[in-house]
């Protein structure tokens, strides 16, 4: 099964182990019947696509949970409101899709949003914590700049082995995930009309 979750707010400032516990968490309150690995400590069957930097708003937070039973057999609707309402406030349930598909086999790269009160200059140098060097400009896909209510704001999509935290570029305040790529098919479009399978 497959989850589309946003994580907006003040949610957005939880490191990625702190997210993956409190989705984790936020499903065993939902009473959802989740597989657990084997083994001396077992843990739930749940995977999680790239996370994001500290900071980002994620609107595209995909989710993989192994059930013990199939997920065709899901109240899909039902589901919904039940992990709806256990959820804190800043994590919001999209959408549910019943495939089993590995998500991490097949999304090829994201969206994101940049907003800054001044003009960017991608094509600074920027140094990453490792100490190296890279060119954001030349990381980015067909990156668009565009002046909206008194802002600058970069849209721009990404390859994953290219993924960088945006925030390492002076002037962003604040940056936003809003999509994930199955190569050109946003991939909850890709999930609703092939239920997770590859054509």
């Amino acid at each position: 099964m497959i989850l589309l979750f946003k994580k907006k707010g003040l949610l957005r400032f939880l490191s990625a182990i702190e997210t993956s516990n409190a989705i984790v968490r936020t499903l065993l309150r939902s009473g959802m019947k989740i597989q657990y690995s084997e083994g001396f400590h077992p843990k739930p069957r749940v995977s999680f696509l790239d996370t994001v930097a500290t900071g980002v708003v994620d609107l595209a937070l995909y989710v993989n949970v192994k059930l013990e039973h199939e997920a065709s057999d899901l109240d899909i609707e039902s589901w919904k409101g039940i992990i709806r309402n256990v959820a804190v406030q800043g994590l919001e349930l999209v959408e549910i899709f019943p495939s089993d598909i590995n998500l991490n086999e097949i999304v090829t790269s994201y969206e994101y949003l940049l907003f800054s009160r001044e003009p960017l200059d991608l094509n600074r140098p920027v140094q990453k914590h490792s100490g190296k060097l890279f060119i954001p400009a030349e990381m980015m896909n067909g990156y668009e700049l565009i002046l909206k209510n008194g802002l600058y704001v970069v849209k721009y999509t990404i390859e994953r082995q290219k993924i960088f935290n945006p925030y390492l570029i002076d002037g962003v305040f604040l940056a936003v995930r809003t999509k994930a790529f199955y190569g050109t098919v946003e991939l909850r479009e890709f999930l609703t009309k092939n239920g997770g399978k590859i054509p």
